[in-house]
């Protein structure tokens, strides 16, 4: 099935240390973390955030095959950025056919390019597969609020940003739901033929687009139905509280952040 290739977005309940942390700490460690991902220039730095990112992974309680899904969905673009590097970097030549030649730094940018996509890709998992949707758009409003960012902007790009990423599994099974109808209804979506392909593709993109507007239409309906008005006058059920593990977290970060500057 088509969802069970998409775990970005998906929020899973455990009783697990990433779950109890402040989901501020959560969101600010991983993003920025993330951040030094894009900094690794050598081996030594993978193995860093190797080690690190696979604790994080096990300290959820998650399975690593369920990590593993979130990369089912966009490993086009991880293959893509990989060939792209790969032969697109002059050096010393490894391999040579025709016109098309392997090089030593074209190889090594290749591996790098490919596992900054692979960290920024996993810690994002961690990020919201740990943190309920709700808490996600409380703790992204306060992490922009310690950015002296005005309060009505930051309510309203957390709650944006939570809708998109919440709505990442569920368009997921509405493609899942809508392949299956055309399937039944003698739809080829194995046609060799780049035609053949487009059509398949038409045949899906065009009733999830329809689906995702009647959504957004629904959703936009029962927030005013319910009297959400923004930012004002709102309250929260449940606080926030900031303890000494969280504080542990965020230097852990900065910790490795660091040294990957520095290695």
């Amino acid at each position: 099935m088509f969802i069970d290739n998409v775990a970005l977005g998906r929020y899973v309940e455990k009783n697990s240390l990433m779950h109890k942390l402040d989901p501020r700490a959560k969101l600010l460690g991983l993003f920025v973390l993330a951040g030094f991902a894009f900094s690794i220039n050598s081996a030594i730095d993978i193995i860093v955030m190797s080690v690190y990112t696979i604790i994080l992974m096990l300290l959820s309680k998650l399975s690593l095959t369920y990590y593993a899904k979130s990369l089912k969905s966009i490993w086009f673009i991880v293959v893509f950025a990989f060939i792209i590097q790969l032969f697109s970097v002059d050096g010393d030549i490894i391999f040579k056919l025709g016109f098309i030649k392997l090089t030593d730094k074209g190889l090594f940018n290749a591996t790098i390019i490919t596992f900054r996509i692979l960290f920024a890709i996993m810690l994002s998992s961690v990020l919201t597969l740990t943190t309920s949707p709700t808490s996600l758009a409380h703790a992204m409003e306060d992490v922009l609020r310690w950015l002296f960012v005005p309060k009505s902007f930051a309510h309203e790009l957390s709650m944006v940003m939570t809708i998109a990423i919440r709505f990442i599994p569920v368009m997921a099974s509405e493609a899942d739901r809508i392949i299956k109808a055309q399937l039944s209804r003698g739809a080829n979506f194995d046609d060799r033929k780049f035609s053949g392909k487009v059509k398949g593709a038409v045949s899906i993109i065009i009733p999830l687009l329809v689906s995702a507007l009647r959504r957004a239409e629904e959703l936009s309906v029962a927030m005013e139905a319910r009297g959400y008005s923004g930012w004002e006058g709102r309250t929260r059920y449940k606080k926030f509280e900031w303890e000494i593990i969280d504080t542990l977290f965020t230097l852990s970060f900065i910790l490795i952040g660091v040294t990957i500057i520095i290695i």
